[in-house]
């Protein structure tokens, strides 16, 4: 397997974590705008976009769909098909928050592109809206993990990466200070970060490494 992607986060590391978590023997490509455009140019991206899971059997887009294949490998999908399919409405409902912050990507005005992201995340805002409904999600959760499986799912790696995500500094103008407002989502970041499986991955995972925002306590000053 090959997992090819950004070197940052993003929406690749869900995938990378079910990858780690799997067991199975693959590799993290790494690659800059200048790759990407020439593998989309050379029709290498079967939707034009990263990331992409290069697989035996062959190239895998779409990284809820990398994600949903790897899931099985890492025993992440739930077996119950009623607990499979809410995991699932969970990838899917989460769709509006990453398209919240997509009218801000390629904007050469900084100032501007700042502007629009704070904008997101005020009260009313897109972002302030989807993250409230992931607020409410969570709070209704009994078990404690994102789509109220018994266990850790590709629904809980989705809303940690991704959400949590957003607010380690490679956003500019969306602060860490703003997700610390939501105390369900900051109870699940503690049961999500603490998870042993969790916090063997991003063992040696320091304050300065964008990754930073999945470290047991990591809001804690903010709250």
């Amino acid at each position: 397997m090959r997992l090819i992607y950004f070197a940052v986060p993003g929406r690749a590391e869900a995938s990378r974590l079910a990858l780690s978590l799997s067991g199975m023997e693959w590799e993290n490509v790494l690659v800059n705008g200048e790759t990407f455009q020439k593998m989309k140019a050379d029709g290498e991206l079967p939707w034009g976009m990263l990331p992409v899971l290069e697989t035996p059997e062959g190239t895998l887009a779409e990284s809820s769909a990398i994600l949903r294949y790897i899931g099985k490998y890492a025993g992440l999908i739930p077996e119950d098909d009623y607990q499979n399919a809410k995991a699932n409405e969970f990838l899917d409902g989460m769709g509006p928050l990453a398209r919240a912050l997509d009218t801000t990507f390629g904007l050469s005005d900084a100032d501007e592109r700042i502007r629009l992201r704070k904008a997101l995340f005020e009260t009313g805002g897109a972002g302030s809206n989807n993250v409230q409904i992931l607020e409410n999600k969570v709070g209704e959760s009994v078990s404690g993990w994102a789509a109220n499986t018994d266990d850790l799912s590709i629904a809980d790696l989705k809303l940690f990466t991704e959400l949590f995500g957003l607010f380690s500094g490679n956003y500019d103008g969306i602060e860490p200070h703003v997700i610390a407002r939501y105390p369900n989502l900051m109870k699940y970041h503690d049961k999500v970060s603490n998870d042993e499986r969790i916090k063997n991955h991003y063992d040696g995972t320091t304050k300065d490494d964008l990754c930073w925002t999945y470290l047991p306590g990591a809001f804690d000053q903010f709250k």
